[in-house]
């Protein structure tokens, strides 16, 4: 269950900053596939005594969220540049600071998790576009606590995703042709 790997393709305000997508990815520590199979509500029909169950056409809803559990350590500069990295991205949303928002189309990014066997083998590959990051969490500060901050978790939301695995038994359909 730990051989995944979570790349990021940053928001390009962010590149422009000289953000490292690498340390994201070396960071991310804890991921979660099971948010790609949504569970599909169901129907009901009656006739006078018995049911039957119909499984819905879809979700109640097309994008999804998910969290992103990260380390985070301290550069020799004393910069927590994970965290640093993550807030810069949701500060394009709101910056608290100044005020400042931007439009979607420079909040976006793509994340990609690969799940991949003790060789290499990208077994499967889920690709989430159009994320935005929606909140970073920050640690709650305890005198009685003799522990460090280690990690945080930050909450991203994607319009839609691109679910790629091996299946040996599918195979292509010719297609329909009204007519024939």
């Amino acid at each position: 269950m730990n051989l995944f790997e979570v790349t990021f393709i940053l928001p390009t305000i962010l590149q422009a900053q000289g953000r490292d997508a690498t340390l994201l990815l070396q960071q991310a520590k804890k991921f979660s596939l099971s948010v790609t199979n949504k569970e599909l509500a169901t129907s009901e029909q009656r006739f006078k005594y018995s049911t039957r169950a119909f499984v819905n056409a879809g979700p109640d809803k097309s994008h999804v969220d998910f969290d992103i559990d990260f380390n985070i350590n301290v550069n020799n500069q004393g910069s927590m540049e994970t965290w640093n990295t993550l807030r810069a991205w949701y500060d394009l949303a709101w910056n608290s600071q100044n005020g400042y928002l931007h439009y979607k189309a420079d909040l976006i990014g793509t994340i990609i998790v690969n799940q991949h066997d003790k060789k290499g083998l990208i077994l499967r590959r889920v690709t989430f576009q159009n994320c935005q990051l929606t909140s970073v969490a920050s640690p709650d500060m305890d005198w009685t606590s003799n522990g460090i901050w280690e990690s945080c978790s930050a909450k991203f939301v994607s319009d839609y995703w691109i679910d790629e695995f091996i299946d040996n038994n599918f195979t292509i359909q010719p297609p329909f042709v009204a007519g024939y």
